[in-house]
């Protein structure tokens, strides 16, 4: 019946469909909405195909079928919050970076500044370029199909360990950061350290006039030397953190 396939393809299609809903911004709200539908829809019915296709509920309107809908759509959305937090790392290096150099000074005394400065934008879109270089696309979509196999349903998602695994993304992301910010960052500290040499020993010499524009020059200067390992760490948490993804949506 064509009323039974449309069922069974839409409910298999919506663990894909709220992963690419909630896709990181920066690149991945720029997508529009019939791409996503389409490339969701594509993917359910190859699932479909599939042995371990997932059986719709005989009633979606009932109680157990709201919560299945609900279950597919919340292991969608845990894959994508393994994204989420891997471009947090480039989003909080950025922070870092931008607020030790002096860029992100403006956002802390103006209200209407947006939210994060534009050096958290420039790393985000880096990180977009390493995922859809390094082939991240394909990794998530993988883990999303495979999750079918390794995950029928949304209830192993409660488990103790995997709730601890997913609590400690948060804080993977935040070393992850700290490692990638190191080395301009470490470069940034000694030239600050200078400056608080040079005004201890010269106490007429104004900070503002020459700490803030010197902070500037040499981070401008050092962020191209630094951008070859900084990439090279990008894309070294991008995969540790799908590796971390794997394991929680795989077992």
């Amino acid at each position: 019946m064509p009323e039974r396939f449309i069922l069974e393809l839409l409910y298999a299609s919506l663990r894909t469909g709220s992963a690419l809903a909630l896709l990181p911004a920066l690149g991945g709200q720029l997508i529009p909405a019939r791409v996503r539908i389409g490339l969701s829809g594509t993917i359910g019915f190859l699932v479909m195909g599939s042995p371990w296709a997932p059986t719709p509920p005989a009633d979606l309107l009932s109680l157990p079928g709201l919560a299945a809908i609900a279950g597919e759509l919340l292991i969608g959305a845990v894959a994508a919050l393994s994204l989420h937090a891997a471009f947090a790392v480039a989003m909080i290096a950025g922070d870092w970076l931008a607020q030790s150099m002096g860029l992100g000074f403006a956002t802390l005394v103006n209200p209407g500044a947006p939210p994060a400065p534009v050096l958290s934008g420039i790393f985000a879109l880096l990180m977009w370029a390493i995922f859809l270089t390094s082939g991240g696309h394909l990794v998530l979509l993988e883990l999303i199909v495979q999750s079918y196999r390794a995950m029928p349903s949304a209830g192993a998602l409660f488990q103790p360990e995997r709730l601890a695994a997913i609590a400690g993304w948060g804080g993977y992301a935040m070393a992850s950061a700290l490692i990638v910010a190191l080395p301009l960052g470490a470069a940034l500290l000694l030239v600050n350290l200078a400056i608080a040499v040079a005004a201890r020993s010269a106490p007429q010499l104004n900070l503002f006039s020459i700490g803030f524009p010197l902070m500037v020059l040499v981070g401008l200067a050092g962020l191209p030397l630094a951008l070859p390992g900084l990439a090279q760490s990008l894309a070294a948490s991008l995969a540790g953190m799908q590796a971390r993804a794997a394991e929680v949506l795989l077992g």
